[in-house]
Formats: structure tokens, C-alpha cells, sequence
């Protein structure tokens, strides 16, 4: 009997080991393996968000009355992303675009300049700020290591010894002598010269009036400069009108500009008009409305583009934002590309790395021009020749540097 209780407990004692052994008992473990650079393809290679980004800063007037700058560079820049995320990114990264507010004066540019090259994220830097702006930055930007694209045209900025400032227009060194020689073809003998006296306006002016000279029988009737915040251009107008100006080749911003093309008309000043790029701009166009038409420009951009990658830009951001592109979207939009190539070519985004391949870049095709390093950190290779026409630029002639 006792034998049996004592088989019995043995197989109780037995029952319970094995009940706890198999509660004990867990799934087998599954690791996943760590997010690796990768893309969709339902989504034509559009890379996944797990991914860490590539982060580059563009410094824009996103508030105040020149917001419209920045609104037409962000629309540039946000569809070069939009694309280029869709494509696969770069490096197989997303890029992500971190916009600072450069306000409406020069302690705000500083300010937001400082910020984004500051930032520990960003491996480079673009702005459409003005050259007298840009210029400001161009020490923090050598400080800090980081590539500053500019969106200007003033060459003074090249003969800085600023490695790290890179300017993605054709400079007005070699603008200024193309303008002229349009000029001579108008008629112009004896011009007038009207100009801003910001860096931009005083250097380009100069220029000016050096391929002027350079002309047998030209010269200057009256060279006239005038602060960036004036708005009452008739004065100097009028100063124009009792020289012996036979034509006027005027250097402004876009604001100004548009205020220079109205008060020109009102004044019915029957001139020959040349103007520089911001001439041929949107902006300046939209507000002069058809007191535009009829000025011609040496433009770094039109809608009539006949370029592959121009027409291409053009059809996608109307797509996109149901209007015509202006100056400040097409050179976000290139410096976006200009530097995905980089960064591809670099195979990193450390600035250093950009920096360095950026002054190898040869014949790469942007939406405004052909992009070359020229030797100076100027990028641009082309500028057209557009005479403003029913509130758009009708291109006239290309001209190659």
C-alpha cells in the first residue's frame, strides 16, 4: 500500500515538473535587422522616413514686406526636395530642408545666418539674401566650416578670400561687358548709369562704366546712385532727362526696380532702358505691371528657357504652384541639386567633403544654367538677353561666359 502512495506522489512530483517546464517555455526570438538606408519601390524609390536625413539650411525673408522672396525660393527649394526624396534621396537619404527667417534687416540676416550654420545638422547652407547680407555671414561661414551658396551676383565677394562661399550666378564682372555691347546695339552712345549704392549696385556700376570706357566713342552722361530704401525715383530721373543721356541702364533691386519702371513711364521718358536681372524678375514685373514692358534685361533667368532641365523646372513648379517661376525659385531649386551632386560625388555629407568637390564640378545641367567651377567659387556659365513683352521676358540672346 505504501508502495503504491509512494509510485502515486512520484508521478504527481513528475506531472507538476514537466507542467513547469513547459510554462517556462517561450518563443523562439526574432531579431529585425537594423534600418538601413533603403527605398519604396511602389513609390518609384521614394525613401523611407526611418531613414536619417541629410539637413541643409536655406537663410530666406519668410515675414515682412520682401516676403515674397522667400516665398518663391521656398516654393524652389521644397520641389527640388520633393523630387529628389522621390527619386531615392540622396546617398539613399531623404534630404530635409531647414528654413530660417532672415527678417528685413541686417542684424535679422546675421542672425538667422549664424543659426543655421550653427547647427550641428546642417552640412550646408543657402541663401538668396542680398550680397551686402551675404557678406556679413561669409566670416561665420568660414568660422564654422559649412558651404554658403549664394544666390547673388556680386563679384567683389569673390575676391574675398572666403573658401567656403560659393555664388551660383554668372558674376557682374563678366555681366556688366555683355550688357554694354547690348546697350550699343539699342543705340545707346551715352548712357546714364542709375544704381543702387549697396555693394551689389556700386560694384556692377563699376563694371559699367569700365566696359563703357573700353568702347571708342561711348561714355557715361551721368552715373546717379541711390540709398536701397529710397522710393521717389523721379529726382534722379529728371537728372537723366537734362543730361544728354541717349538711353539708361538702371541697377536695382526688385522692389526698386518695379518702382523705377513705373515712374519711368509716368515721366513718358522715351529711352532705350536696360536693365540688370531684377528687371526680368516676377516680382518686379508683377508689381510694375505693363510699365515692364519694353525695358530689356541681362537676366539669369526666364520661363522662355530652351534648355532640357530649364523646360523641365518650368513645367513641374507650374504643375506645382499653378504660376510661372521667378529668379529666386530657380536658384533654391539648382543649389538643391547642385548639392545632391556634390554629396554624391563627395559620398558624404561632411562639409569638408562638399566643400572640396564643389570646386570640382564641371558641365553639370541646372534649370538656369550649365553648371562649371569657374576658379573664383562662381558657378554660372550663362545669362540671357530677354526684352519684357506682355508682362513676360522674351528671350533675345544667350550669352556664354
Amino acid at each position: 500500500m505504501k508502495r503504491r502512495i509512494l509510485s502515486v506522489l512520484v508521478m504527481v512530483i513528475v506531472l507538476v515538473m514537466l507542467l513547469v517546464a513547459c510554462g517556462d517555455k517561450k518563443d523562439p526570438v526574432t531579431t529585425e535587422k537594423p534600418d538601413t538606408p533603403s527605398t519604396d519601390s511602389s513609390s518609384g524609390g521614394e525613401v523611407k522616413p526611418s531613414v536619417e536625413p541629410i539637413r541643409v539650411g536655406v537663410v530666406t525673408t519668410l515675414s515682412g514686406s520682401n516676403s515674397g522672396h522667400g516665398e518663391y525660393a521656398k516654393e524652389g527649394a521644397e520641389l527640388a526636395k520633393k523630387q529628389i526624396n522621390e527619386a531615392g534621396g540622396i546617398l539613399g537619404r531623404p534630404l530635409e530642408i531647414i528654413y530660417e527667417d532672415n527678417g528685413e534687416t541686417e542684424q535679422s540676416y546675421v542672425n538667422a545666418a549664424v543659426k543655421a550654420l550653427s547647427s550641428d545638422d546642417v552640412c550646408a547652407v543657402y541663401s538668396n539674401g542680398y550680397s551686402s547680407q551675404i557678406e556679413l555671414v561669409l566670416p561665420q561661414a568660414q568660422k564654422y566650416g559649412i558651404p554658403y551658396i549664394g544666390g547673388n551676383s556680386s563679384h567683389a565677394l569673390l575676391e574675398k578670400d572666403y573658401t567656403y562661399y560659393w555664388m551660383l550666378r554668372l558674376s557682374d564682372r563678366y555681366v556688366s561687358p555683355a550688357m554694354v555691347n547690348a546697350c550699343v546695339e539699342l543705340g545707346m552712345k551715352n548712357p546714364a548709369i542709375l544704381h543702387v549704392t549697396d555693394s551689389y549696385g556700386v560694384g556692377m556700376a563699376d563694371y559699367v562704366e569700365q566696359a563703357i570706357g573700353e568702347i571708342e566713342g561711348m561714355t557715361v552722361a551721368a552715373r546717379i546712385g541711390v540709398g536701397d530704401n529710397e522710393q521717389q525715383f523721379s529726382p534722379y530721373l529728371t537728372q537723366i532727362m537734362n543730361s544728354d543721356a541717349d538711353g539708361i541702364i538702371a541697377i536695382q533691386h526688385q522692389d526698386q526696380a518695379a518702382l523705377v519702371m513705373m515712374q519711368v513711364d509716368a515721366m513718358a521718358i522715351d529711352l532705350p532702358l536696360m536693365g540688370c536681372s531684377q528687371y526680368a524678375s516676377a516680382l518686379a514685373i508683377d508689381t510694375a505691371g505693363e510699365t515692364a514692358n519694353g525695358w530689356y534685361s541681362l537676366a539669369d533667368w526666364t520661363v522662355q528657357t530652351n534648355t532640357e532641365t530649364g523646360k523641365a523646372f518650368v513645367d513641374a513648379y507650374r504643375a506645382a504652384y499653378n504660376r510661372d517661376p521667378d529668379m529666386q525659385s530657380v536658384t533654391a531649386y539648382d543649389s538643391m541639386y547642385l548639392l545632391k551632386d556634390a554629396i554624391e560625388r563627395a559620398g558624404s555629407d561632411d562639409p569638408d567633403a562638399i566643400n572640396k568637390v564643389l570646386g570640382e564640378t564641371k558641365d553639370l545641367p541646372g534649370a538656369m544654367t550649365t553648371y562649371t567651377f569657374q576658379g573664383d567659387n562662381s558657378l554660372g556659365t550663362t545669362i540671357f538677353l530677354v526684352q519684357t513683352e506682355n508682362l513676360q521676358g522674351t528671350l533675345k540672346g544667350l550669352v556664354t561666359r
